[in-house]
């Protein structure tokens, strides 16, 4: 069966690197965002998805969860990418196939751009050499795929889950520090390119519903810089990867 790759990305990086494995291995890309619960058919199965906090974004997390894995062994890998420290998200993301009986074929980490905007401006920089790299390390993972190399038994540390209980204890599905600032144009972008559809549009202004991944795609794609969190983001960079546009973010989350 034809290789396909599930994947999740917020402003771009990991779109970009599941693009480039996925020319190589002739795969089906699939956002996992409005997939919940599909069947997979397929023997060579592909997660691609950023680094949250050293684990995995909720959506990613739910994905695995609800897959219905129908190959009795199929070659599982999964391709992290990350803005400065990856932790333990291989692990997780191992512990989490386990769960559903599933094994972790190959896992790799890849450094893109640091775009989380709510903690640091996004070094854009270094944008440039850093993407050149990531091309090239997601070209060499394909290869390994290829090729059927095994690579797995990643570790979580101490560290890693408690690291990771901030996103899970306090950032997820909260959203209070979000608003649209007067620039907001009431274009509706923000309510598009949300994966958790936390974003609705009433009265030309966006309004947050408490189901929040903190992926940051909206305040990332705004087209005026409107959306803000908190007061630290006002004068921030964004970022989004530059060879992916809007409308490929709207479509990863549908």
């Amino acid at each position: 069966m034809k290789t396909v790759i599930y994947y999740f990305s917020a402003t771009g990086n990991s779109l970009h690197t599941a693009r480039i494995i996925g020319d190589k291995l002739n795969a089906e890309l699939i956002p996992m965002p409005g997939h919940m619960g599909v069947t997979c058919k397929s023997e060579v199965i592909g997660f691609v998805f950023p680094t949250y906090f050293w684990g995995l974004p909720g959506t990613v997390s739910e994905f695995i969860h609800n897959l219905k894995v129908e190959s009795k062994n199929p070659y599982i890998f999964a391709v992290s990418t990350y803005g400065a420290l990856h932790g333990g998200v291989l692990g997780h993301t191992e512990q989490a196939l386990n769960a559903e009986n599933l094994q972790l074929s190959y896992g790799k980490v890849i450094m893109a751009v640091a775009n989380f905007i709510e903690e640091y401006n996004p070094r854009i920089g270094s944008a440039k050499e850093n993407l050149k790299m990531a091309d090239l390390e997601a070209a060499k993972a394909a290869e390994d795929i290829l090729a059927g190399v095994h690579k797995s038994g990643f570790r979580v540390s101490v560290w890693d889950r408690l690291f990771y209980k901030l996103y899970t204890g306090i950032k997820l599905n909260r959203d209070g520090g979000f608003y649209a600032d007067d620039k907001c144009i009431g274009c509706g972008i923000c309510e598009k390119v949300c994966p958790n559809k936390n974003i609705v549009l009433k009265n030309g202004r966006p309004e947050f519903q408490h189901r929040c991944e903190h992926c940051v795609a909206c305040i990332n794609w705004c087209p005026r810089e409107a959306i803000q969190w908190r007061r630290v983001t006002r004068k921030r960079n964004r970022y989004h990867h530059p060879e992916v546009g809007v409308k490929d973010s709207i479509g990863g989350m549908k």
